[in-house]
């Protein structure tokens, strides 16, 4: 597992999205004494320039869809603040994307362990997204791997052991993956079996 790194809060503020009045007081006050930089957006306002560390919505007064729906395409934890912790409002959290839940009142080390978590989880998701996809791109492959083994075993009459240590050597060899050389061997392959027939 990776070890979590705290957020560069000047370079990347936590943007404040939808909080009332009362809220928002609140949080600027402990994220100040806690040196964590912030912006406040309201009802789908254009974010600022800088990619923020986290977002926080207020779950009672949230009217910005198309913001949230950016935050996440882009990856970025979600906490939602809420003065309830029933079961609706964790589900509501959860359609919006969160990974965490600040439940008032706020205080500095609930905002600090929320974040942390938020920030922990979504990186959590990111590199699970990561390794699917690297998984897909694998299995993708296989295929072309299992048919540049086949001609390898017919070419050279060996077996399938053979063949897997003789793609894997030379993908060793060139620092290729062994999908990129079974692609280069089929290709070469190719042409002489094309003048057998």
């Amino acid at each position: 597992m990776k070890t979590l790194l705290s957020p560069d809060f000047d370079a990347q503020p936590l943007l404040l999205v939808d909080c009332e009045a009362r809220s928002r007081e609140a949080l600027e006050k402990n994220l100040t004494r806690m040196g964590i930089r912030w912006h406040h957006l309201t009802a789908d306002e254009a974010a600022p320039p800088l990619t923020p560390c986290a977002v926080l919505v207020e779950l009672e007064a949230f009217a910005s869809p198309l913001t949230l729906q950016q935050v996440n395409l882009a990856g970025i934890p979600v906490i939602a603040l809420t003065s309830h912790e029933g079961l609706s409002q964790v589900q509501r959290a959860l359609e919006l994307g969160a990974t965490a839940i600040l439940a008032k009142p706020i205080t500095q080390r609930a905002i600090y362990t929320t974040l942390m978590m938020a920030v922990g989880l979504r990186q959590q998701q990111n590199d699970g997204r990561q390794q699917q996809a690297l998984l897909r791109q694998r299995l993708a492959a296989m295929p072309q791997i299992t048919r540049a083994l086949a001609a390898l075993m017919m070419a050279e009459n060996i077996d399938e052991q053979q063949a897997w240590v003789r793609l894997r050597t030379e993908s060793m060899r060139t620092n290729q993956p062994v999908a990129q050389v079974a692609q280069q061997w089929l290709l070469r392959m190719a042409p002489g079996e094309r003048g057998a027939q």
